[in-house]
């Protein structure tokens, strides 16, 4: 049998920070006096100076220490620091370069870890997987730990850039292929199925699909997007992998990144690669583009600055990403003029 770790508690309301010593205390009393390790990014904790003040002034000892760089090398330089000085809790608080080097940090060193995310942009917020930069400069992905606790603060979130929102709105819509491709690989490559996982990241997309909430100003339409990244997160804990996430969408966007220096938020890509592989799949795109576009949702290749030669090189590589991930560009027949067409219908259809 299988052993799953969840978080133990999850808050996504105003002020949430003020509740830290209150969950410490709740779920986690051994950790109200730990030394504590605050992983952040630079200017941070000037931004969000009254809300830094409360989380601290809960802290009896800690340490912070500012990433530059979500790095394989300096996520393990402060695991051995946490290992070293008898630290006992991390704290996340960021995006993505202080989260994935946190709770890499804390899953080397096997210590409890909380997230505070500054913004709700990929499911990477509650993943079993750190993202770092590795071997020449490539991203890689690793086998990471999920937070101990999530403190989601709709103060902090609302001061994000709506961008990355609109790119936490993609990443979610991209389970729609992904289970598609998922369930493909099982049926045709012998890949190891997990219903749960399926069930928890089909629940993630479908509660934002047919949410009334469609907002990313209210409290409510937040506390959606957050717990619909949540979902996903533990599907691929249960899973064991991220297959319940992430299909040919991706592999695109990871296509994208390996390829050509851009600034489009991931969540955006595979909102993009969505759209696309819902055609290469041979079914109703418009399901996943109406959606993008309740949100507000711009996947239009030429107006993000990706031009035809791009998205063809970029889907043409795709497969080659992750050779051993069986997707629908393994089962069709791949062609330049394939994907020049899908560039112009793309220009049409997401005007």
């Amino acid at each position: 049998m299988s052993n799953y770790s969840l978080p133990m508690f999850m808050q996504v309301k105003e002020n949430a920070v003020t509740d830290l010593n209150k969950n410490l205390n709740l779920y986690m009393p051994k950790l109200m006096f730990a030394k504590t390790l605050i992983l952040t990014t630079e200017g941070l904790l000037q931004t969000l100076d009254k809300k830094v003040k409360i989380l601290l002034n809960q802290l009896r000892g800690y340490e912070i220490v500012t990433v530059n760089e979500s790095s394989f090398d300096f996520a393990v330089e402060v695991a051995k620091k946490v290992a070293m000085n008898n630290i006992r809790l991390v704290i996340g608080l960021g995006g993505g370069t202080a989260l994935d080097t946190a709770k890499y940090a804390a899953f080397v060193a096997n210590v409890a870890y909380i997230a505070i995310p500054t913004a709700l942009s990929n499911d990477g917020v509650c993943s079993p997987v750190s993202v770092l930069l590795a071997q020449n400069g490539r991203r890689h992905s690793f086998t990471s730990k999920i937070p101990d606790g999530l403190l989601i603060d709709t103060d902090i979130i609302f001061e994000a850039p709506r961008l990355l929102l609109k790119a936490g709105v993609g990443d979610t819509i991209s389970n729609y292929t992904a289970l598609y491709d998922w369930q493909l690989g099982c049926d045709e490559n012998n890949d190891r199925p997990n219903d749960f996982a399926y069930m928890l990241s089909e629940t993630a997309f479908n509660s934002l699909l047919y949410s009334e909430a469609k907002s990313l100003t209210t409290i409510e339409g937040i506390k959606m997007l957050a717990q619909s990244l949540v979902l996903s997160g533990l599907s691929m804990q249960l899973a064991g992998n991220s297959r319940p996430c992430s299909g040919s969408e991706h592999l695109f966007s990871h296509a994208m990144d390996e390829l050509f220096d851009h600034n489009i938020p991931h969540g955006i890509l595979v909102g993009m690669g969505s759209v696309v592989a819902c055609k290469l799949q041979g079914r109703d795109h418009r399901v996943v583009l109406n959606f993008l576009k309740a949100y507000d949702i711009c996947v239009n290749p030429a107006k993000l600055g990706i031009t035809e030669d791009m998205f063809i090189k970029a889907w043409m590589f795709a497969k080659e990403v992750r050779k051993e991930r069986y997707t629908i560009l393994n089962k069709i027949n791949l062609t330049e003029e394939l994907f020049r067409q899908l560039y112009l219908t793309m220009l049409e259809e997401c005007d």
